[in-house]
């Protein structure tokens, strides 16, 4: 079983993602473009994934580290021994039960074992166009004659007022199992509890994410503020493409509801914040199931099956 989270976020003055520098005093963002030439803003999927590591670690989960010499390590009674080894079948209950990420985001040791991830997710993309605007900061340098002071201008590539959608699946029935990669053979690591803890407090991380770069004074909500949660066999995400927004702050529902007729998932929420969408009254007219977005994410706990 898969949930599928599709979500758009909002962004006030953002640049959540550095791109490759381009030269001289000036710092871009990541972009990617369309065949006209329209440039949007992107969020990697593997800075996505780091983000939403660093909001587990803040409610309290523990999370791989690496160490000096680059390997893989799990803290243990105040040390971090290495699985730069071949790793056996009490060493890979350790792997499940100590952190979070190694079930969630799967693995690579460098000595054998591996996992798939049972969360996949797709890039942040902006929904309009970027508009080629910049924030300015100077770097300061220091001289022996105060009077003279010196510093060099720096463009910063920003985002503004747009919107950004997002997609992440779920594989419910993988998390907590480890699964054979010929035979597809599920082995049980995790009790049921546990998967439902470790899944309830990832729904919590997607609800409450946060992270991306110039933070420090660019600080940027990407948290959801418009979800669909659907209950689904495959793992198609087919409500990626049907998310948009207009220039007057729309939501095309005509999308949405082609989308969901087609695919008939077996359930589905819709969450959405107040305020942010022009045409928020009009998506309630329209859906049977719309909640705050903290009730959608609820509804969807406890949902691995025993």
């Amino acid at each position: 079983m898969f949930l599928n989270i599709a979500y758009i976020t909002k962004v006030n003055v953002a640049s959540l993602n550095g791109g490759e520098g381009s030269g001289g005093n000036v710092t871009v963002m990541k972009k990617i473009s369309n065949a006209n030439g329209d440039e949007f803003a992107y969020v990697s999927g593997q800075a996505l994934r780091r983000y939403l590591k660093e909001t587990l670690m803040q409610l309290g989960e523990t999370i791989s580290s690496v160490d000096e010499d680059g390997n893989p390590t799990i803290e243990e009674n105040g040390k971090y021994p290495s699985l730069n080894t071949k790793i056996d079948d009490k060493q890979r209950e350790k792997i499940f039960k100590s952190v979070c990420d190694l079930d969630l985001f799967g693995y690579m040791l460098p000595k054998g074992g591996r996992r798939w991830s049972p969360v996949k997710v797709s890039p942040l993309v902006s929904l309009l166009p970027y508009k080629g605007e910049y924030d300015y900061l100077t770097r300061k340098q220091k001289t022996e004659d105060e009077s003279k002071k010196s510093g060099n201008i720096v463009q910063v590539e920003i985002d503004t007022l747009n919107f950004m959608r997002g997609n992440i699946m779920v594989n419910v029935s993988h998390i907590g199992n480890e699964i054979n990669e010929y035979t597809y053979e599920s082995k049980s690591i995790l009790s049921d509890t546990e998967k439902n803890q470790r899944l309830n407090v990832l729904l919590d991380a997607i609800k409450s994410f946060n992270g991306g770069a110039k933070q420090a004074r660019n600080l940027e909500d990407i948290a959801p503020k418009f979800i669909i949660i659907s209950k689904q066999q495959t793992g198609n995400p087919f409500l990626l493409n049907a998310l948009s927004v207009d220039n007057n702050d729309n939501i095309n529902i005509e999308n949405i509801k082609e989308a969901l007729a087609d695919n008939a998932p077996e359930q589905y929420t819709i969450g959405m914040a107040k305020g942010i969408f022009a045409n928020e009254q009009a998506i309630r007219d329209t859906f049977p199931n719309v909640v705050t977005v903290t009730q959608a994410f609820e509804m969807y706990k406890n949902s691995v099956e025993a």
